[in-house]
């Protein structure tokens, strides 16, 4: 096979090296990847032939197209990418870019990566369509360049040229032709041009519009009777394909509505027959090959004679294979019999400066690929969006939703100089993670969704702590070295980094140490840049300009800014919120001092100045543009306190975009849909160079991704990979890395699922009336009071409602207390300033606790959201990773989980029961029935693990108690959890009754407020705790811990064991949450009941595959760890009878006669009944039977069936109500308190639409 190498070409002049950093990096790096990077040809026939020259310089070639093309794990985001070049014997190939050197050098046996370093263009299209496109090639001795007559865009050319010993050689009769020009390709075997061939009649594709059909001619010229040299020297001339000036994108639409018939046909097979004829001449050829179909009306007149002349016509249509036809038409059926686009009904579309487009239809063409969008659900009317210039890599697709910016006129055009597009903006992907892609792609995307292995370290806490010091020091406005020095000591002893130091085994000495070091290197950089009288200049030479800018900074205003861009589809927290004072160059128009806010960052590492590190600042810059439209930004190393200006240009924020929507696709599209049943979708691949994965937190996720998709790439890959793969998971068996795939693929199947419905885009994409029509939003609000410190970074703000607002008030909206909520302005400006939870709402006001204090907006108009938070499975695939681990803990959990091992039991309790704990324990069981104290001794004599079944109303919260107070009356360590907090707080407020000491671990907001003074904040307050030692013996007191299933993420999980780990509502936790605490304890009980509420699951095909299977479930084939609850004391026999039937199998029982034969007594029952019938006598056209029948005490069980009301659904305010249900209930409640029904006997169940209409019902009586 052969191959052709690119040669690294010089980089264009132009600005300073700091200027085009971004830009340059990416276009160098991709030129060091177009060198090794292998795409196969599939011609055999190509042959080394020398480079060609002009005027003694080597022709331009353009460069590899992708921006990284370096990163070897970077898949190409476009088909277009792969060359498929047809066999060309004895020619060459010359390809030119403007303003750039680079070359092409075809060689025998190579591959050729193809690109454009300036226009990252796709060299060839694999699709034979390409509609609405004139070319015209012309062909001259001098090989200069013409200008074109066509309505294309874009400036590239393709130059083709025979290599030098063909040119005397016949031209084969069925040479194939490759014709490209700004996207467009003619792709064909060239019919044999003698004068005794005749042209046949040309043949159509079904399905074309009719127009003018335009025949490829070749027109004899002066040329053609001279000597043989000039013939030659003609023969030999540059193949051009030229496009018209970028001005004419005005006439895009029109020009791409032309329905176009491209001359495509198959590449030549190997060993299939062909003509070695050629004809003879020199003549200079000028060829126009557009094709423009006129339906039935066949070839216009006005070509017709030209046709007759073998020698001054070029009917290509006898060199096109019917089968293309053949092709054609099935692509335009397959077209036709595509699904029409439904937008879905979570998707918010618009127009405007925040525009949302649907991808409509996507149509790729060499080099570029065009976009049919639509702002309107109805899909109409659509506009054109033209990606060129590397832009068409963009892996977007029909049904996704796109921002544009740029110009809409006459269609909109994003290409080199002009326009971005950003892939599902309302995925908002962090610069950090995009700063990270550029080294390796498969980290970012694992780190997102692995999120909790991207663990700490002490370099990464060293340099955490010294961004504390340094923030805190310019919200002080002072830093001198005492300063300095006594902000260094208060972070050494904050709960949040004696956590981290407990967590990491580090001594509070250590970081101390190494803290200090970099203090004076703070105080000198304050000294020089925040001097009051004489600031140091920086200066910033920016493009276009000829003498550089100076600034100065001249105030740190704010620290920690949460920014979140929708625009660009960006979000992240700015280290330090700078002002600086720019006074523009001498040459420039603007002459007084400008202010502006930056975003600077800080680095605690080596001063490398890298791409990475510019990158993030640029990005910075680009997220804070509505806020303050910063025009640089800075990098500061604090360890040196050197400083850098990073300014961006429109190219590399274009570079860094589409890196982003490179990064958004992978992160969105991690299943493919297929025929049977969806797949994981692969990664990019794993990089080679294993010194840059020494140190990744993702290496175990990487390996299990790798396997997951493909079990067999452990045999299948690379030397190097396949030891890297051997070492991370040789350990494991098929079942384990089938049940790794499974579930990951079942998590991101609910993880796409729960992206899509997540409502936090309604911040940005809906008018605060529109949000508080649906119940989710409270806008019109202003700071009312001086905003509180409640707890380590956690602000109390209190909102009044302006008086201009609605009168409807808040208290009718969907936002309870406890809601957790995102903060904005009103105009958009701030999106998502602070988040926090909702702690009271009123008619006029609203107080909450915030994550950041909000004072110095006081004068803002704010709208305060729900926001369901950062959606994802990323602790869910965290617990599966760990599981698969090659430690002692996740190999024995592995063996009762994966392998599904009986469990084991002991037969002595002596062995168990300490002998002074036996009296206690004896008391303990007392107040228990049989059930109950069989699943106590299963307990303890277990020695993996016990499944309790809960039936309704055995007591299992009293067991579960019963149970934590005889394990830690014998000394055991237990670890109490379940997957909601309340569940956790209603088993310690029994335990809080018999004096149970414990130690609750969580956020205060979600705490129980009985609960708060056992929480970890609370008593570290009380204690005081400044010291590891302090924290570490407030860490092991208590033998009891709680907190729930998602808190394992506690620094106390790192050192702590726990003898048993006891889960409440074990059968409504999905499988991989349930792992989390069980990796901590050595035995387990699960409690439950899967005959209850199994998980929630959204997705349809994922819980058709089993990810509503909670672990209770999948253990619960070992029926001797089995122990079942089935004496109730909650309902009467007739009650009980309903679920004992349907569910249980008869084996439920009451657990007295008392409570089989318990009836409600009702006082005033007979006064009500006389009422009512009094009432149907009144109104004989009304039938009170029902209510009668449904208050008497002997009619336990009532089914009214509402459906002849009728009682229909409606969707309003967010959510289904039923408004007639509503009613119904609301009176049946008026009843029975008017009968003086006890109301500790009162229980009212129902369901979400009837709740929500019935809470609505009794807040306007």
């Amino acid at each position: 096979m052969n191959r052709a190498k690119i040669k690294k070409s010089k980089l264009l002049p132009g600005p300073s090296r700091e200027q085009q950093n971004i830009s340059s990096f990416f276009f160098s790096k991709s030129q060091k990847a177009s060198s090794s990077t292998k795409v196969p040809i599939t011609s055999d026939a190509l042959t080394k032939t020398d480079i060609q020259t002009k005027d003694g310089e080597r022709l331009n070639s353009p460069s590899k197209r992708s921006i990284l093309g370096d990163l070897k794990n970077l898949l190409p985001s476009s088909t277009d990418l792969l060359i498929s070049v047809p066999e060309t014997p004895n020619s060459q190939i010359r390809l030119s870019s403007s303003g750039e050197e680079d070359q092409l050098s075809p060689e025998p046996a190579r591959e050729v990566a193809l690109g454009d370093k300036n226009r990252h263009l796709s060299p060839i299209c694999r699709s034979p369509r390409a509609k609405g496109r004139k070319l015209r090639r012309t062909m001259t001795k001098e090989g200069e360049r013409t200008k074109t007559e066509d309505g294309l865009f874009g400036p590239l050319k393709r130059l083709f040229s025979p290599p030098e010993e063909s040119r005397n050689a016949k031209r084969a009769r069925s040479a194939d032709a490759v014709i490209h020009s700004a996207g467009i390709i003619l792709k064909g075997k060239m019919p044999n041009l003698s004068s005794n061939q005749s042209p046949g009649p040309p043949e159509r594709s079904e399905g074309h519009n009719e127009g003018k059909q335009n025949v490829t001619s070749v027109k004899s010229t002066e040329g053609e009777k001279e000597p043989q040299e000039e013939t030659d020297q003609a023969d030999s001339g540059i193949t051009e394909i030229k496009a018209p000036d970028p001005k004419t994108h005005k006439n895009l639409e029109s020009s791409l509505d032309k329905d176009t018939c491209t001359i495509t046909t198959r590449a030549h097979e190997p060993g299939a027959p062909s003509d070695s004829h050629q004809p003879k001449g020199g003549a200079v050829l000028e060829t126009t090959a557009t094709l423009e179909t006129y339906g039935d009306k066949g070839t216009p007149p006005d070509q017709k004679q030209a046709n007759t002349g073998a020698a001054a016509t070029c009917p290509v249509e006898e060199g096109i294979e019917e089968s293309w036809f053949s092709d054609q038409m099935d692509e335009d059926a397959d077209d036709k019999s595509k699904k029409s686009l439904k937008v879905p009904d979570h998707v918010i579309l618009s127009g405007g400066l925040n525009n949302r487009y649907v991808v409509v239809d996507v149509e790729e063409r060499p080099g570029r690929k065009l976009l049919s969008i639509s702002c309107s659900r109805s899909l109409c009317p659509t506009e054109t969006c033209l990606l060129t210039d590397g832009w068409e890599t963009t892996p977007v697709c029909r049904g996704d939703v796109v921002h544009l910016e740029g110009s809409p006129d006459g269609g909109w055009l994003v290409n080199r100089e002009r326009g971005f597009l950003v892939l599902l903006p309302d995925s908002l992907v962090s610069g950090t993670s995009i700063s990270n892609s550029i080294r390796c792609m498969r980290r970012a995307v694992l780190g997102d969704m692995f999120k909790s292995f991207d663990g700490g370290s002490k370099q990464m806490l060293n340099g955490t702590m010294v961004h504390e010091v340094f923030q805190r020091a310019a919200t002080a406005k002072e830093f001198s070295l005492q300063k300095l020095s006594e902000l260094a000591d208060e972070a050494l002893h904050s709960p949040r980094y004696l956590g981290d130091m407990y967590s990491l085994g580090v001594s509070q000495e250590e970081i101390k140490q190494e803290l200090h070091e970099y203090l004076p290197s703070l105080e000198h950089w304050a000294n020089e840049h925040l001097c009051p009288t004489n600031p140091k200049a920086i200066s910033l030479k920016t493009q276009g300009q000829d003498s550089a800018s100076v600034f100065t900074v001249s105030e740190l205003a704010d620290i920690e800014e949460n920014v979140w861009s929708p625009r660009f589809g960006l979000k992240g927290k700015i280290d330090v919120t700078a002002k600086v004072q720019i006074q523009r160059a001498p040459n420039s128009s603007r002459r007084i001092p400008e202010e502006k806010t930056i975003p600077l960052e800080l680095k605690t590492g080596k001063e490398s100045n890298s791409i990475e590190h510019r990158s993030q600042v640029i990005l910075y810059t680009l997220m804070s543009k509505e806020r303050y439209n910063p025009v640089v930004g800075l990098l500061l190393y604090l360890k040196t306190g050197n400083m850098h200006p990073v300014a961006a240009g429109h190219m590399d924020h274009r570079e860094l975009l589409k890196l982003r929507n490179t990064l958004v696709r992978h992160i969105s599209s991690c299943v493919e849909k297929a025929a049977d049943q969806s797949r994981l979708s692969r990664l990019p691949d794993i990089l080679t160079d294993r010194q840059t994965c020494k140190y990744c937190p993702q290496r175990l996720s990487c390996a299990l991704y790798e396997r997951a998709v493909d079990t067999s790439s452990a045999d299948a890959s690379e030397e190097v990979v396949r030891t890297f793969l051997q070492q991370e998971t040789g350990h494991l068996t098929l079942p384990h890395l089938s049940y790794f795939s499974h579930w990951l693929l079942l998590c991101c199947l609910e993880a796409s699922t729960m992206e899509a419905k997540n409502g936090r885009k309604r911040v940005w994409l809906q008018s605060v009336e529109e949000s508080e029509k649906t119940g989710s939003c409270v806008g019109n609000l202003q700071l009312s009071g001086p905003v509180g410190l409640q707890s380590d970074g956690v602000f109390l703000h209190r909102f009044q409602r302006s008086s201009v607002a609605s009168q409807q008030g808040v208290t009718r909206c969907g936002l309870t207390g406890g809601d957790r909520i995102v903060v904005s302005d009103q105009e958009g400006r701030f999106i998502g300033l602070a988040t926090g939870y909702l702690c009271e709402v009123s008619r006029t006001s609203v107080s909450c606790t915030l994550d950041r204090d909000l004072t110095k907006f006081s004068r803002m108009f704010f709208r305060l959201d729900g926001d369901e938070g950062v959606v994802g499975l990323s602790t869910h695939l965290s617990n599966l990773s760990r599981l698969m681990e090659n430690s002692q803990n996740s190999e024995r959990l592995r063996e009762l989980v994966v392998d599904l091992r009986s469990p084991e039991f002991i037969t002595n309790l002596s062995s168990v029961l300490p002998r002074e704990a036996k009296d206690a324990v004896a008391n303990i069981l007392k107040g228990l029935n049989k059930p109950q104290k069989q699943a106590m001794k299963k307990v303890l004599l277990s020695k993996d693990y016990t499944l309790i079944v809960g039936m309704p109303g055995t007591g299992k919260t009293t067991t579960i108690c019963t149970l934590v107070r005889i394990l830690h009356a014998c000394g055991f360590n237990v670890l109490l959890t379940s997957y909601t907090h309340s569940a956790v707080d209603n088993i310690l407020l029994k335990l809080k009754r018999f004096r149970v000491g414990f130690l609750r671990l969580g956020q205060g907001q979600k705490v129980h407020p009985e609960i708060l003074p056992y929480t970890e904040e609370s008593v570290r307050k009380k204690r005081d705790v400044k010291t590891l030692s302090d924290l570490e013996q407030l860490y092991n007191k208590e033998l009891v811990v709680a907190t729930t299933c998602m808190g394992i993420k506690h620094p106390i999980f790192t050192r702590r064991r726990f003898d048993f780990c006891i889960v409440d509502e074990a059968s409504q936790i999905s499988q991989p949450i349930c792992l989390g605490p069980l990796f901590y304890a050595r035995r387990f009980v699960l409690v439950g009941d899967h005959q209850q509420l199994p998980p929630i699951v959204q997705n349809h095909e994922a819980r058709t595959l089993g990810m509503d299977e909670s672990l209770f479930k999948r253990l619960e084939l070992h029926g001797d760890a089995v122990v079942q609850l089935n004496v109730q004391y909650r309902m009467n026999r007739q009650i009980m009878s309903l679920s004992n039937s349907l569910m249980y199998d008869g084996r439920l029982e009451c657990g007295s006669e008392r409570t089989a034969t318990a009836l409600l007594t009702l006082p005033l029952l007979l006064p009500v009944q006389s009422e009512l019938l009094s009432f149907s006598q009144s109104h004989p056209e009304l039938d009170l039977s029902w209510l009668q029948a449904t208050l008497l005490p002997s009619n336990p069980v009532c089914f009214l069936d509402s459906s002849l009301v009728p009682a229909l659904e409606s969707v309003e305010q967010g959510g289904v109500s039923n408004h007639t249900e509503a009613a119904l209930v609301h009176t049946l409640l008026s009843l029975l308190i008017k009968v003086r029904v006890p109301l500790s006997y009162t229980s009212l169940t129902i369901s979400g639409g009837t709740s929500s209409s019935l809470l609505s019902f009794l807040g306007r009586v």
